[in-house]
């Protein structure tokens, strides 16, 4: 299933040609316009769920198993080497309608590679994702939350939005399936973006967790949505 949100370079550059000619001013893409999202308040106690670091073949599987039994649906950043690791898993998730967002080829701390690197982890993904699913995605979040003026620039050249979260699990520490329920029941209000972690180093007690909370906030009424889902809320 094939998605795109951005425009062909050929329309963006009749859209400039026109603006041009009418004299109208154009926008200017600045750092502050792609300060990374990480919320979105709304009236429909609309919530979105993330993952970061997957596809695993254990645990992602498993994740996809319990979203499907609750029928929500969840965004996977995914990496592009784990994705090549693991191509059904990913190919399972877009099947079951779950959004998928670019977390880089190999999910280096960003302030420590060169702009060409960046360009070529965030691009690698890019082209992993479409070629294994068919996909393009609108979404980056970069890795460990680690964001620049560089990863900035990065991100609104590939017409991306940067997305952190507002409700960090730290389950990757891989602490007990209740300790992460409780994070998540106690920060959770709406428009609130839950990361969680589909691949750990060690046994992840996440899926046990989702088992938990997910629903106690179903009971209390919030909406599971996608990332864009949510950004798309009033």
């Amino acid at each position: 299933m094939a998605r795109s949100t951005s425009l062909p370079k050929t329309v963006k550059g009749l859209a400039i040609v026109l603006a041009m000619v009418l004299g109208m001013s154009l926008p200017v893409t600045t750092a502050a316009e792609q300060a990374p999202c990480r919320r979105h308040e709304n009236s429909e106690r609309k919530i979105a769920l993330t993952f970061d670091d997957g596809p695993h073949p254990t645990y992602t599987a498993e994740i996809l198993d319990i979203l499907e039994e609750y029928g929500i649906k969840a965004t996977f950043f995914v990496i592009g080497s784990n994705c090549e690791a693991h191509p059904e898993v990913l190919r399972r998730a877009i099947r079951d309608g779950h959004e998928i967002g670019n977390h880089t080829y190999s999910h280096p701390h960003l302030t420590k590679i060169k702009e060409e690197k960046l360009t070529r982890e965030v691009e690698k993904t890019e082209s992993v994702l479409f070629e294994l699913g068919a996909y393009r995605t609108r979404l980056f979040r970069p890795p460990e939350g680690v964001y620049s003026e560089t990863v900035s620039k990065t991100v609104a050249a590939f017409g991306y939005i940067p997305i952190l979260w507002t409700v960090d699990t730290e389950d990757w520490r891989l602490p007990p399936a209740k300790t992460i329920a409780e994070t998540v029941l106690s920060h959770t209000e709406p428009g609130v973006i839950i990361l969680c972690h589909d691949y750990v180093s060690g046994k992840s007690k996440t899926p046990d967790a989702l088992r938990i909370f997910i629903p106690e906030l179903l009971r209390r009424g919030y909406v599971f949505v996608t990332v864009s889902e949510l950004l798309e809320s009033n």
